[in-house]
């Protein structure tokens, strides 16, 4: 039977809601025009006008936490140990298959957002 995979991830952008509050991910956009001092730091002897209308790189620089944005807690995550003191899992440990299983998605968006924050706290 074929699977049928469907995308639960969120896209990472400035004004995503975060867990903790204050912990979003910060993304500064560079355009062509302010990345063009950068781009000539890269290749000696470039010049803006030896670039197609003296553009340089449209380009981001984001900086985030492992918990912005969709994300998978590693066993690591939460303690150095597991199954009686080996070494836990880190994230490019967790084997794929955990990730392509039967699963629910629960929508708590009609909750008052304090509310959500209190029942997650009381499930860890």
């Amino acid at each position: 039977m074929a699977r049928k995979l469907i995308d639960i991830s969120i896209s990472l952008q400035n004004d995503v809601p975060a867990d903790p509050p204050g912990s979003h991910p910060l993304i500064q956009y560079s355009d062509h025009q302010q990345s063009l001092p950068l781009m000539l730091g890269f290749f000696e002897g470039l010049r803006a006008e030896d670039l197609p209308d003296g553009q340089g790189w449209a380009i981001e620089t984001v900086q985030l936490s492992t918990h912005n944005g969709t994300h998978l807690d590693a066993p690591y995550h939460y303690h150095p140990t597991m199954d009686r003191g080996q070494r836990s899992w880190t994230i490019d440990e967790v084997p794929l298959d955990w990730c392509l299983q039967p699963a629910v998605k629960l929508d708590f968006r009609h909750f008052p957002r304090w509310l959500r924050r209190h029942r997650q706290r009381c499930r860890s």
